[in-house]
């Protein structure tokens, strides 16, 4: 074992230990191999007097995966969790157009409940009055018209703003499976193509947006993101689906930009391989705007259904059966699930048709030369380690329940109100004041 290590970590108590090699190894702050590796989280754990997740299922797979031989020889006492939060002062005042809607019914200044997002639950009653979500639909269809334009000005678009506005934007990466995402809206397509006129008239409409950067050189990402601009150039053209079906992928993503786009989406999308996330924050940024939540059971999705009511979000993908038991099961099973498919492999075909039909259809050239795709279907195809394959059917219906619950539109809204009435706890206030009680050991002082 690496002298660093016997000196930093095991100084101490390392007779305690030092039968088991194993151990030793795995703690080691060394990464042995050529070239060898400083091991950073074991460093960070080492040198911090506390160590926490961002969320309650980050904190448990820290300390039951990542870190948990430390968690055993440190105690458990130094690992804790204080869930992310984001400040309502940007994410729901600044972004959104005036809300004093919310000031008017709570009958408290916008400078107080900002600052005591838990006010917001005085909001529930309203979901049940009709006045109150007549102006709720308002503003929501005021901040879909201002998204309509940029869409407008910047792509030279015009957006129908009567249809679902289903959003996702994150950082372009496997694991957030943007793929996942466009695979879906071309199914979606080749299911519009394939019904009569008749049919397509019980169609909802949705308008599909994306946005997001890549990093440089992270060459599947960009062939992700150029699937989804020629898909969206052959979709937005179709005179057959364009009144039903369109996506748009938004250039330039920035801060400015989320402004613009969270405060109009109906539907946001949250879809990571679970067991990936941290925790995310563009989820809350939604919730707290009004748009509901379509994602796996990941990161801060979790909290946030347990927050505003699993019957307000919509789940999909094999592990939500193991909802109840995350802490344990999840990273056994996508870990089973990733053993599978490397050494028990089953054809696409045979494991998932409609995705295997949309696969073809992509290397078959309706949106490019399919050749260009090939890197990035064969992710799919051969190794599947963010397990599309998997949870392409579960998430095909959740799709259609996001579809049927909007055709009621004013049970809708009354999702959308008790899901911004219920994001208090996701305040980035909360998240300060309890690394400053248990982490800083400091005192709030107040401003002249």
């Amino acid at each position: 074992m690496p002298l660093l290590s016997q000196q930093v970590l095991l100084a101490s108590r390392r007779k305690e230990i030092s039968g088991d090699r194993d151990r030793l190894t795995r703690m080691s702050l060394i990464e042995e191999g050529f070239p060898k590796q400083v091991r950073m989280a074991h460093l960070a754990c080492i040198g911090s007097r506390k160590v926490n997740g961002v969320a309650e299922l980050h904190s448990d797979l820290v300390r039951a995966t990542i870190l948990k031989d430390f968690v055993e020889f440190e105690g458990v006492g130094k690992f804790s969790n204080v869930t992310n939060g984001i400040t309502p002062r940007r994410w729901l005042d600044q972004a959104s157009f005036p809300l004093a809607l919310i000031s008017k019914s709570l009958k408290t200044d916008k400078s107080v409940w900002l600052k005591d997002l838990d006010q917001l639950k005085g909001l529930l009653p309203f979901a049940e009055n009709a006045a109150f979500r007549t102006e709720w639909a308002a503003i929501k269809q005021r901040n879909k018209e201002r998204l309509a334009h940029h869409v407008e000005t910047t792509l030279g678009f015009k957006v129908n703003t009567n249809a679902m506005f289903d959003v996702q934007i994150k950082r372009l990466h496997e694991y957030k499976r943007q793929t996942l995402n466009i695979l879906g809206v071309i199914h979606r397509y080749l299911t519009l193509k394939k019904m009569s006129a008749a049919e397509r008239k019980k169609v909802n409409p949705r308008v599909v947006l994306f946005a997001g950067k890549a990093a440089p050189g992270y060459y599947i990402a960009k062939l992700t993101i150029r699937l989804i601009v020629n898909a969206a150039r052959v979709m937005n053209a179709d005179p057959d689906t364009r009144d039903l079906l369109t996506v748009y992928f938004l250039p330039d993503y920035s801060v400015s930009l989320a402004e613009v786009l969270i405060p109009a989406s109906d539907i946001s999308q949250h879809i990571s391989t679970a067991g990936t996330e941290a925790s995310g924050t563009s989820n809350m940024k939604f919730c707290l705007n009004g748009g509901l939540l379509l994602g796996t059971v990941d990161g801060a999705n979790i909290e946030i259904a347990e927050a505003v009511g699993e019957n307000n979000v919509f789940f999909f993908g094999h592990l939500t059966r193991n909802i109840n038991d995350l802490s344990t099961s999840l990273h056994s099973a996508v870990e089973d699930l990733r053993y599978q498919h490397i050494y028990h492999p089953v054809s696409v075909e045979e494991k998932c048709p409609p995705l295997a039909n949309v696969l073809n259809t992509i290397s078959g050239g309706m949106f490019g030369d399919g050749g260009v795709y090939e890197p990035l279907l064969n992710t799919i195809r051969q190794t599947d380690y963010y397990l599309i394959t998997e949870d392409f059917d579960s998430y095909i219906s959740a799709l259609a329940l996001v579809d049927e619950a909007y055709l009621d539109r004013e049970e809708w809204i009354k999702k959308s109100i008790k899901t911004t009435a219920n994001m208090g706890k996701f305040s980035s206030d909360r998240a300060i004041l309890e690394y400053a009680e248990s982490f800083w050991n400091i005192e709030p002082v107040k401003v002249p």
